[in-house]
C-alpha cells in the first residue's frame, strides 16, 4: 500500500489497517451476536433432554448425554454401552436500529460524518443445524468410561456492508469443537466422582471494511500544512479541499478479512451425591481453555484509487499495475475461555413428579483486553473489554406422563458478561430468559429419544461505542462510533437419540 510521507499523515493512514487486526480477537473470542441461546460466547445448549428442562437437569444422570453436564454420573446408566446422539437446531433473529453511527477525524477541523443506513442491516441469518455425540461404557458397579464430542461455542453474524458500523465489523463466524474422554468411579454406595480432558478446536472468521478514505485525508492535510509553511497557500487551499472530498468518503473503503484457529487442552472434575434413591446433588467444574489463534490478515485497498489525490500527496499516483494489498501478514491472540462451575440438584417428589435445579458460575473476569501480535513489525494491538463474571440459574420439572411419555419443562436467566459501556457490534450481549419444554418418549428398555423446544429473548441492548482505543496511546483506532440498539431472540429445537446394548 502506499504510504504518505508526512509524519503525523503517514501514522494516520497505517493505524486504521493495523486496528482492523484486533477484530481477529473478537473473531476468536466474541462472535456470538447471532447466538442466542448463550451469553457471552457459549452455545448453550449440547443435549436435548437437558434442553428441555433450560440446562436444569444436570444431575438426573439419565443418559450418556451427562458427560457434558455431570460426568460422574455415568456410574448410574447401567452396565454395558450407552449411546446418546444429538442434533440442535438454532434460528436467530437479530434486529440493529441505527441512532447516529459517524466516523471522524481528530485534528483534521471536519465535523463527523454519519454513516448511518436506513432499513435492516443485520442479514437474515440463516437457522444452524449442530450435532454432538456422547457415548459411554459402564464395566462395572463402580467404573464407567464416557467420550463425548460437542460443540461448545459458535456462532455466526452477517452485516450489510455499507452499514453504520463497518468499519468496526462486516462479518464474524466462530467454529469449535470439542472431544472430552471422561472416566467416573463409585468410591462408596453415594459417592460418584469423574476426571476428564478436554481437546477443543477454535476457529475465527471476521470480515471489516477499512476507512482508507480517511487516511488519504491525513496524508493531504499534512501535505497542506507543509505548503503552507513554505508559503504556497493556493496549493496548500487545493489540498485541503481535496481532503474534504474523501474524508469519510465510503468509495474509498478498503477491507480486511482475518481468520485464525487453535487446538487448546483443559480439564474437568465431578462429584454426584446420592443422598437418597429421591435426592442427588452434584457439583461439575470445567477449567478454562487457553487457545493462541494463529492465522492471516488479507488486507484490500479499494478497487479505484483517487489518482490526483496521491498525486498531490506524494506525486506518485497509483499506476494500476500494483497489488492492492497492505501489510498481508500472519496474527495470533492469545485467549482463555472461562472457567465454569455448576451446583446441582434432583429431587423425585412422587412416582410421577420430579423437580430439579442449577446454577452456573462463569469466570468470564479474565477477559480485561484482546492482544494481537503480528509476524510483521506492526506493534501488537489492544482492544479493552472488561468483562465481569456471571451466573445463570435454571430450575425445571418432568412428569411421568405414562411408563412411555416424560414431559418436561424449565426457564432459566442467564447472565452476560458484557458491560453495557463496552458493548460492540461483534458482541451485542446482553442479559437473556430462556423457556423450555421437551419430552422423552420410550420405544422399550433400550431406546428412547428426547424432543426440545426453546426460546430465548435477549434484553433490548443499546450500544454507544467509539473506536479510539480507550485513551491508548499511540492510538491505533478508526474513530468511528456506533449507536444503536439491538433486539435478539432465538428459537432452538433439540432431538437427541438414546440407545443402550
Amino acid at each position: 500500500m502506499h504510504r504518505f510521507p508526512q509524519a503525523g499523515a503517514h501514522a494516520h493512514a497505517h493505524r486504521s489497517p493495523r486496528h482492523a487486526l484486533r477484530l481477529l480477537a473478537l473473531a476468536g473470542l466474541a462472535l456470538c451476536a447471532g447466538q442466542a441461546v448463550a451469553s457471552g460466547y457459549r452455545f448453550g445448549t449440547q443435549s436435548a433432554a437437558a434442553e428441555g428442562t433450560a440446562n436444569s437437569n444436570g444431575a438426573e444422570a439419565a443418559d450418556a448425554s451427562t458427560i457434558f453436564s455431570n460426568p460422574a454420573g455415568l456410574t448410574r446408566l447401567g452396565k454395558g454401552w450407552h449411546v446418546s446422539g444429538v442434533l440442535d437446531y438454532v434460528d436467530p433473529k437479530v434486529k440493529f436500529t441505527d441512532a447516529g453511527s459517524y466516523i471522524s477525524l481528530p485534528g483534521s477541523g471536519f465535523q463527523p460524518k454519519a454513516t448511518s443506513v436506513a432499513g435492516d442491516v443485520v442479514e437474515p441469518t440463516k437457522a444452524t443445524f449442530v450435532p454432538h455425540l456422547y457415548g459411554a461404557y459402564q464395566a462395572s458397579d463402580d467404573l464407567a468410561f464416557g467420550l463425548g464430542v460437542f460443540v461448545p461455542s459458535g456462532a455466526k453474524l452477517d452485516y450489510r456492508p455499507d452499514w453504520g458500523g463497518r468499519y468496526n465489523v462486516n462479518f464474524v463466524e466462530l467454529k469449535s469443537l470439542a472431544f472430552n474422554p471422561n472416566v467416573a468411579w463409585k468410591p462408596a454406595k453415594q459417592f460418584s466422582v469423574s476426571a476428564g480432558v478436554t481437546l477443543e478446536y477454535m476457529h475465527g472468521d471476521i470480515k471489516r471494511a477499512v476507512p482508507y478514505g480517511n487516511a488519504y485525508a491525513a496524508g493531504l492535510l499534512g501535505a497542506a500544512q507543509q505548503a503552507a509553511a513554505a508559503g504556497a497557500s493556493g496549493v496548500a487551499l487545493q489540498l485541503q479541499q481535496q481532503a474534504a472530498q474523501v474524508y469519510a468518503n465510503p468509495m474509498f473503503d478498503g477491507g480486511v478479512h482475518v481468520k485464525g484457529a487453535d487446538w487448546g487442552l483443559g480439564v474437568n472434575l465431578a462429584l454426584l451425591w446420592e443422598l437418597d434413591e429421591q435426592t442427588r446433588l452434584g457439583v461439575a467444574w470445567r477449567s478454562g481453555i487457553r487457545h493462541k489463534l494463529k492465522g492471516s490478515a488479507d488486507w484490500t485497498q479499494p478497487a479505484t484509487l483517487p489518482a490526483n489525490v496521491l498525486a498531490a500527496a506524494t506525486g506518485a499516483p497509483y499506476d494500476g499495475k500494483g497489488k492492492l494489498d497492505h501489510n498481508d501478514s500472519g496474527a495470533s491472540l492469545e485467549v482463555k475461555t472461562p472457567d465454569s462451575i455448576s451446583f446441582q440438584a434432583f429431587h423425585q417428589l412422587n412416582k410421577r413428579w420430579a423437580v430439579m435445579a442449577d446454577a452456573t458460575w462463569h469466570r468470564q473476569s479474565t477477559l480485561e483486553e484482546l492482544r494481537i501480535k503480528f509476524d510483521s513489525t506492526t506493534p501488537p494491538s489492544i482492544t479493552p473489554e472488561h468483562w465481569k463474571n456471571v451466573w445463570r440459574a435454571s430450575v425445571g420439572a418432568q412428569y411421568q406422563f405414562n411408563e412411555q411419555l416424560t414431559l418436561r419443562a424449565g426457564a432459566a436467566r442467564d447472565k452476560s458478561p458484557v458491560q453495557g459501556q463496552y458493548r460492540g457490534a461483534a458482541l451485542p450481549d446482553s442479559d437473556r430468559d430462556w423457556l423450555a419444554f421437551g419430552l422423552n418418549w420410550k420405544f422399550n428398555a433400550q431406546t428412547s429419544i428426547d424432543l426440545a423446544l426453546g426460546h430465548v429473548k435477549l434484553k433490548d441492548a443499546p450500544m454507544s461505542i467509539t473506536d479510539d482505543g480507550e485513551g491508548e496511546k499511540p492510538c491505533n483506532c478508526s474513530n468511528a462510533t456506533v449507536r444503536g440498539n439491538y433486539q435478539t431472540k432465538a428459537t432452538s429445537l433439540g432431538l437427541q437419540l438414546n440407545h443402550s446394548f
